[in-house]
């Protein structure tokens, strides 16, 4: 981490930082949400933060004026977000 006292001491520094990764452990990243899935890479939401059910979903559904005929899930958006500090 570097601390400067302007935006250009800071640049300056951040030129000349050299980064370098042990990579001898690391396992295989994982990219996708099928990598995710295959994998059994789930976050796990406590349950004191589940929803609390409102109404009968399988009624509404067949009551619905509009019927979802086929669905399929696809990753449209999914990014890995890095940390810096300048």
């Amino acid at each position: 981490m570097q601390v400067a006292d302007t935006q250009k001491h800071a640049d300056m520094a951040a030129k000349l930082a050299v980064v370098e990764y042990d990579t001898k452990n690391l396992e295989q990243p994982i990219l996708t949400v099928e990598d995710a899935v295959k994998r059994s890479s789930f976050f796990e939401v406590h349950p004191m933060f589940y929803p609390e059910p409102v109404g009968d979903v399988i009624k509404g559904m067949k009551e619905a004026e509009r019927k979802i005929i086929s669905s399929e899930v696809s990753q449209n958006y999914f990014q890995i977000f890095t940390a810096k500090v300048v």
